[in-house]
């Protein structure tokens, strides 16, 4: 089994690399039984800090003092929060207070740095979803993407997909620390019905282009001895919606080619929104 804890040696090349100034890290409030007052923020409502390197000093007995930190910064004094940071590409953190200090606020690296934990997607025996499309190589091959999804955004449900793309765009949510750094995700389908489907991802990750065919596998457990129906369909992405603030993005596409039995298929599975919760 990998060692997730660095300690001794590992900590120790981890806290120079720290020294020389190469990490920014985010600041992300951990919950702790009746550590805030009554009347503070409730933990949701607190969104991480990012700091650059050059806001950070770091001393040789594993201190780390912030210089120039934003006032949101300010809730976090008093309080234990997880420090998250990359060491050659490898997502690291550790747990520890934020301190006031005569120089101001300060950390107190411990004995024991962590790996963020690798969160593969497992996949499923479910509903499926497989993206095809040509690498551009003189040979063709073609590459295939096996989609995610996201609970936030249930399949097969009667409603305006522009209604869904704005609130995928429009929404809060604090972006998780990857495990490796620059990893890319395939991405998620938000919207499907029998003559469209919406896909969404950060900028970064989305490997679809307005104006392009590509072609789709829906698969679908059944009950018996076949266990499985696929759909083969191909679709065209006509729109697409960015947030350039949270760097979102999504690739709508409308069905250019699917057989009369499979529309009926999907149709047969939409249901009202009222009744999709």
């Amino acid at each position: 089994m990998e060692k997730s804890e660095l300690t001794g040696i590992e900590r120790q090349l981890v806290l120079e690399y720290l020294m020389d100034g190469n990490a920014p890290v985010t600041l992300t409030l951990i919950k702790e039984e009746s550590s805030a007052p009554s009347d503070s923020a409730p933990i949701s409502a607190i969104f991480p800090v990012a700091l650059r390197a050059e806001q950070l000093k770091v001393l040789n007995q594993g201190i780390i003092l912030l210089k120039n930190v934003p006032e949101s910064a300010s809730v976090f004094l008093g309080q234990t929060v997880k420090v998250q940071f990359y060491f050659n590409k490898l997502a690291l953190y550790f747990v520890t207070k934020v301190q006031r200090v005569s120089a101001g606020f300060a950390l107190v690296i411990p004995s024991v740095i962590s790996k963020v934990p690798d969160k593969k997607s497992q996949e499923k025996s479910g509903f499926a979803v497989v993206l095809f499309y040509k690498n551009g190589s003189k040979s063709g091959q073609k590459i295939d993407i096996h989609c995610d999804f996201d609970e936030r955004f249930p399949l097969f449900v009667r409603s305006d997909f522009k209604k869904i793309v704005d609130r995928y765009l429009s929404e809060k949510k604090s972006e998780q620390v990857e495990s490796i750094a620059d990893r890319i995700h395939a991405p998620k389908v938000i919207y499907l019905d029998s003559r469209r489907i919406v896909f969404a991802a950060k900028k970064t990750d989305m490997s679809l282009t307005q104006g392009c065919e590509y072609a789709l596998l829906l698969r679908f457990p059944i009950a018996g001895p076949i266990k499985e129906r696929k759909v083969y369909l191909t679709c065209i992405v006509d729109e697409m919606f960015e947030n350039y603030e949270c760097n979102r993005l999504c690739a709508c596409a409308k069905f250019s080619s699917i057989r009369e039995e499979d529309e009926r298929f999907l149709s047969d599975k939409i249901v009202d929104e009222t009744k999709s919760d």
